[in-house]
């Protein structure tokens, strides 16, 4: 089933449920306009967020199409598989509950070299104005956890410039949309904190610390994150995001 169809498919069994896309959203953890496209045939959704969209809607899913959005992006081509595999590979290598120390080795190699080179070629060489640029960005994680917690996916989009991407996850607001809106299911933040911040011109690199909680264990969970933030159309816009978990 391709993307029009399976978009019809959704749109009918939302209907014959009587449910509105602001009704079916609310339940599904999902932005309004990811939505909208999905049932316009814009864009494939991710295998999780059928799945629960199915669920919803009292659908017994078929694994073909399950199977079928996991290997689709956000067009119509098909993944090569060496990709698949590659990301497949990255998916789990993120996946920190299987084989813990070993990922944690393999990550802290390029996570750390991310981080020399962007902090040795953004060194504050605009101190003065580092502090207002830092209070900015302290100001918008302030915001971003409040709406992360809140559920308002929409709202904590605004952080994100169109192209952003979170590694190892995807790029563009939707696929980032979709994601937090299953992240919000999953676990509240408790903090999330700004090390330091390094400015030149108009980049910025965030280095941070955040503490989850985990919503069906109520365990707290640290970690660490690098952000890259860019000055576009007269704001600060977070471009590029990678965390990590602290042991």
């Amino acid at each position: 089933m391709d993307q029009p169809e399976l978009g019809q498919l959704i749109a009918k069994l939302r209907k014959a449920k009587g449910l509105t896309q602001e009704e079916l959203v609310g339940r599904c953890k999902l932005s309004v306009r990811t939505l909208q496209r999905i049932e316009s045939g814009e864009v494939m959704p991710r295998s999780f967020t059928l799945k629960t969209i199915f669920r919803e809607l009292d659908y017994q899913e078929d694994e073909t199409i399950v199977k079928h959005a996991a290997i689709y992006s956000n067009d119509k081509r098909s993944v090569d598989p060496w990709l698949l595999s590659l990301l497949t590979f990255t998916k789990d290598l993120f996946n920190l509950k299987t084989k813990p120390m070993r990922k944690i080795a393999i990550l802290s190699l390029p996570i750390a070299a991310v981080c020399l080179l962007l902090v040795f070629v953004c060194h504050k060489t605009e101190a003065q104005n580092a502090g207002d640029v830092q209070q900015t960005i302290v100001e918008k994680n302030q915001n971003f956890v409040r709406w992360f917690n809140e559920g308002k996916i929409d709202s904590l989009l605004t952080v994100y410039r169109k192209d952003a991407c979170l590694i190892a996850v995807g790029c563009g607001l939707a696929t980032i949309g979709e994601y937090y809106a299953y992240q919000t299911t999953q676990f509240t933040f408790n903090e999330l904190k700004t090390l330091s911040v390094s400015v030149c011109d108009s980049i910025a690199v965030e280095k941070g610390a955040w503490i989850i909680k985990l919503n069906e264990s109520g365990e707290l969970l640290r970690g660490e994150y690098l952000s890259e933030w860019r000055h576009s159309n007269g704001q600060w816009l977070m471009v590029n995001d990678i965390g990590s978990v602290k042991w």
